[in-house]
């Protein structure tokens, strides 16, 4: 019996203007967000206005927006895994400071009970020493 494999599994299903359920779903979603901010009444015109044309352009372009043959949400994902992977968020203005698991003082405490005692094998008392 001969079976037939079909040769374009891996395409994405477009649903409404070519996108797909996902990209389709960002534009809604972001729909929803633009008549939200519209009807909030607690904002001048103009910053509802601003922040409405910011959210719909980046829903837009995230929707419809490829580079090199990939959409661009995948692009933007692979950049916060690449980011999240190789730097380390630091959210403080303060230098940190670097502090180990145990402190020093509870070690250099715990090498003089040692010492006083004399016996190698007593119990340690973690909680006497810091």
């Amino acid at each position: 019996m001969r079976a037939r494999v079909p040769q374009d599994v891996d395409l994405e299903d477009k649903l409404v203007y070519g996108l797909s359920p996902l990209r389709f779903g960002y534009l809604v979603v972001a729909t929803l967000g633009v008549l939200s901010l519209w009807r909030l009444d607690a904002m001048p015109a103009g910053l509802r206005l601003l922040t409405c044309f910011v959210l719909a352009s980046g829903a837009g372009v995230l929707a419809w927006g490829r580079w090199r043959a990939r959409p661009l949400d995948a692009w933007l994902l692979d950049l916060v895994v690449f980011a999240r992977r190789n730097y380390r968020l630091h959210l403080s203005w303060q230098p940190r400071r670097w502090q180990s698991v145990v402190p020093l003082r509870a070690i250099n405490a715990l090498g003089r009970q040692r010492q006083s005692k004399g016996d190698a094998t007593a119990a340690l008392d973690l909680t006497q020493a810091a």
